[in-house]
């Protein structure tokens, strides 16, 4: 990595929000989704969550966002990277907290969003705040700097 890399990160990698700072009651929030075809197809990303206050008193909270990829824009599947395996952050079980996963793009399709499903037990009504980013990496082709 060249000396001017090491001072200008913002170069090398494009965050994107595809889930928007809301207030979620229990249930699946399907984020905007992404043209990897505008980003260069990058080979990789971070997919990062976080979680902000409780409401209604919930015994207990569960967070969790999983990569969906899309050949057409239309059509969603759970991303598993040439794997069995869904890829997706850990869930997050305390208020005010935040996680990531590093995923390997190399095998999804043109499009790609997070999901992120809420779950609760107990409360009136219970709600949290959540968001849902996805940071871009490793384009085929970088802008000219």
């Amino acid at each position: 990595m060249s000396f001017a890399a090491q001072h200008n990160i913002g170069s090398y990698v494009v965050p994107v929000t595809s889930v928007f700072p809301e207030s979620a009651a229990a249930g699946t929030i399907n984020g905007s989704s992404i043209d990897r075809m505008v980003h260069n197809l990058p080979n990789s990303c971070v997919l990062h969550q976080v979680v902000g206050a409780e409401s209604g008193a919930p015994t207990t909270a569960s967070v969790q966002t999983k990569l969906q990829d899309s050949p057409d824009n239309s059509t969603w599947n759970d991303y598993k990277a040439g794997t069995t395996t869904v890829q997706e952050t850990a869930a997050l079980t305390a208020a005010n907290s935040e996680n990531s996963a590093a995923i390997d793009l190399g095998a999804a399709n043109r499009y790609i969003r997070a999901v992120t499903i809420v779950s609760f037990t107990g409360g009136t009504s219970p709600a949290i705040l959540v968001a849902a980013d996805i940071v871009l990496g490793g384009e085929r082709e970088l802008a000219a700097v």
